[in-house]
């Protein structure tokens, strides 16, 4: 059973920690019942044979059996992301992201739901436990990696969590990937890489110039390590246009780059009116059982747009 804990160190004295309720635990309350009224609504509504697709996005993937009550892990467990992946491929089609644009605009509705699996940040445990899973059930993924941080021995700057247990915890839950372990993705078959960002700035706190540097240095570095097919998506860090982390400014900067699609943290199907580079997705919780992944593959996101708009500009 995962516990749920106050906002300190993770160590011998773990035992004597008091579980305590904090902001953390109330959200993933929240969102859980959020799924379960998603699965009521599929059932009312039916399976959907329209032409969209469901794009999940992901962080974590770690074995960590502590949620801190206070500052969120963004992580999904290996047991609990191998259910997921088992309910995407069999209820849907998983297809690779660079591969939707087509899709969308062939008018073709879906024989099952389409889903893409996403995951931002890049993370050394994506190569350790995800891949193994997304090979067993040969599921692509897309995986964003901000390129100022592949090879770093520290936790990431923006990874609050990290930063605050990398002494407690193994390195294998906040260490981020490698070139090495890139490569080993890209050998899977089973993974693209696409940038998200250099440094992972938030638009709003940064000048035109600042967002083109991100775009174009970040671009530049991937296509000099893996190559030019690992330089053709985006992922914008934080990613809400309500909030203006995706801007005009910052949309231009990746089109300029070079760049052919980029996906946002908008919450929504994508679909052939989507904006290519401002796709829509959804994100994958930690307590998402198999109802409820299918409920997000099939578009019923009523119950997430209440919760949606509590979103606020600093994600961590």
């Amino acid at each position: 059973m995962v516990q749920h804990v106050a906002n300190v160190a993770i160590g011998p004295e773990a035992s004597k920690i008091t579980p305590m309720i904090g902001r953390i635990h109330i959200k993933h309350a929240i969102k859980h019942v959020t799924g379960r009224m998603a699965v009521a609504q599929q059932t009312l509504t039916g399976v959907s044979a329209t032409n969209q697709a469901c794009i999940l996005a992901y962080h974590r993937i770690a074995d960590i059996d502590f949620i801190d009550s206070r500052v969120d892990d963004w992580n999904v467990r290996p047991d609990m992301f191998e259910q997921q992946i088992r309910a995407a491929s069999e209820f849907g089609e998983i297809i690779p992201l660079a591969d939707l644009p087509a899709k969308l605009s062939s008018k073709r509705p879906p024989q099952r739901p389409w889903v893409c699996l996403t995951f931002d940040d890049g993370f050394a445990n994506f190569y350790l436990n995800a891949v193994p899973i997304l090979k067993r059930y040969n599921a692509h993924a897309t995986l964003f990696v901000a390129t100022s941080q592949v090879d770093a021995v520290q936790p990431m700057p923006f990874d609050r969590w990290g930063n605050q247990y990398a002494p407690q915890m193994s390195a294998e839950t906040w260490r981020p990937i490698t070139w090495d372990e890139l490569q080993c993705c890209l050998d899977s078959t089973v993974v693209s890489i696409g940038s998200h960002s250099h440094q992972h700035q938030n638009a709003l706190e940064c000048s035109a110039e600042q967002l083109n540097d991100e775009a174009e240095r970040s671009r530049d570095i991937l296509i000099s390590k893996l190559g030019r097919e690992s330089a053709r998506l985006y992922a914008y860090p934080y990613g809400s246009t309500r909030l203006g982390q995706v801007n005009d400014a910052y949309v231009a900067s990746v089109k300029r780059a070079g760049y052919e699609l980029a996906v946002s943290t908008d919450l929504g199907m994508a679909k052939d009116s989507s904006d290519r580079f401002a796709m829509p997705r959804i994100e994958a919780h930690p307590l998402d059982n198999a109802a409820i992944i299918r409920a997000k593959m099939n578009g019923s996101l009523s119950p997430y747009l209440f919760t949606d708009r509590l979103r606020k500009s600093r994600r961590r």
